[in-house]
């Protein structure tokens, strides 16, 4: 017979691994989905996260307004804070905007009330550009069951990716590893950042966005924004 302490540990095993890898099946889950939706409708989304950034979110914003495209802008609320006039301009623009917290905790490394407090700070912050309801995406990718709950009750959509570009990787890749994962899976929802570092990793940003429109233009690819790209799904689903 299994001891009481076995049983115990397997439990407190079980609830841990519930705990940090459940919300990993909708994700999952949606993932697939959303790499459907992009090749079906021959979609590309262009996603940039935990700005805005003093010099690369403008330089973006130029390069998006030549190409008479919107992107989805996951912002962070300290950002947002320190830029307000630029968040303005991510919203002249017709871009999407969409919360990433306030502060950009990693809920895996931070105790469960503090990832929810990141996530209501950030909409408090962004409450002039993002409904209550909003699009959000977790920093680092990584959810809680008790993030995964706030957000839930929120109703907000979890706006997640299909393709890695790898402008945060500690050696970055050839700028057109996104492009061809893009034409391989016939368009695709694209992760950047463009909050401001080294000028060779806004130059990455800059090449890689550049690159991906112009494969558009080859392609026939349809540019939406992730909103966008969600609605439509559900209306084909109804």
């Amino acid at each position: 017979m299994m001891s009481l302490t076995l049983a115990a540990a397997m439990s407190a095993s079980a609830a841990v691994a519930a705990w940090y890898l459940g919300p990993m099946l909708p994700r999952r889950l949606e993932e697939r989905r959303l790499r459907q939706l992009c090749r079906e409708t021959r979609s590309l989304v262009l996603t940039y996260d935990d700005g805005p950034g003093a010099e690369l979110t403008p330089r973006l914003l130029d390069l998006l307004e030549t190409r008479g495209v919107r992107a989805t802008f996951f912002l962070a609320g300290n950002c947002a804070d320190e830029h307000p006039q630029i968040v303005d301009e991510i919203a002249a623009g017709g871009h999407e905007i969409a919360c990433h917290t306030q502060d950009h905790l990693n809920a895996w490394r931070s105790w469960p009330w503090r990832g929810i407090t990141d996530i209501d700070a950030g909409y408090q912050t962004l409450a002039q550009w993002v409904e209550k309801d909003g699009l959000f995406r977790p920093p680092h990718g990584k959810m809680t069951l008790a993030t995964w709950a706030a957000v839930r009750r929120r109703r907000a959509p979890i706006g997640w990716w299909t393709i890695v570009a790898g402008d945060v990787e500690d050696e970055m890749p050839d700028p057109d590893l996104a492009l061809e994962q893009a034409r391989r899976l016939g368009g695709g929802v694209v992760l950047l950042h463009d909050f401001d570092r080294e000028p060779e990793r806004a130059d990455f940003v800059l090449t890689s966005t550049t690159n991906l429109l112009d494969a558009a233009q080859q392609e026939g690819w349809t540019i939406r924004t992730l909103g966008e790209l969600m609605c439509y799904g559900m209306k084909d689903a109804a």
